[in-house]
């Protein structure tokens, strides 16, 4: 399942993973020798996931923090109606919590990869 950040107005080529995807779940090739260091290149590779990982992360919490600004305007309001409300309530709060939910998962097993790799 693609992420809500990553849908595009054009259609995908159906070409393959991204190559994060595929290191998360494990289809990459083993280290030849498990006490063998990673290369700096590959180090800068896996920081690379992190870091595309906390973006994706960040993201999600500022479309929540939005929310709960408009919410609290909105309740702070004294010309706040049913309708208002209402409004807010349609907003995607549930795609962004899952986005969140998601992008924090993601940033777990990269981060667990990454300190399973040095």
């Amino acid at each position: 399942m693609r992420r809500q950040s990553d849908i595009r107005d054009q259609t995908r080529t159906g070409q393959g993973r991204r190559a994060r995807d595929r290191l998360l779940v494990g289809e990459v090739p083993p280290v030849p020798d498990a006490a063998a260091r990673l290369s700096p290149s590959e180090i800068e590779n896996l920081l690379l996931f992190v870091s595309d990982d906390l973006r994706e992360s960040a993201l999600a919490v500022s479309g929540i923090e939005a929310f709960l600004v408009r919410a609290q305007r909105l309740l702070e309001s004294r010309a706040a109606s049913a309708e208002d409300i209402a409004e807010l309530l349609q907003t995607d709060l549930e795609d962004r919590v899952q986005s969140l939910d998601d992008a924090l998962g993601a940033l777990r097993r990269s981060m667990t990869e990454l300190g399973s790799r040095l």
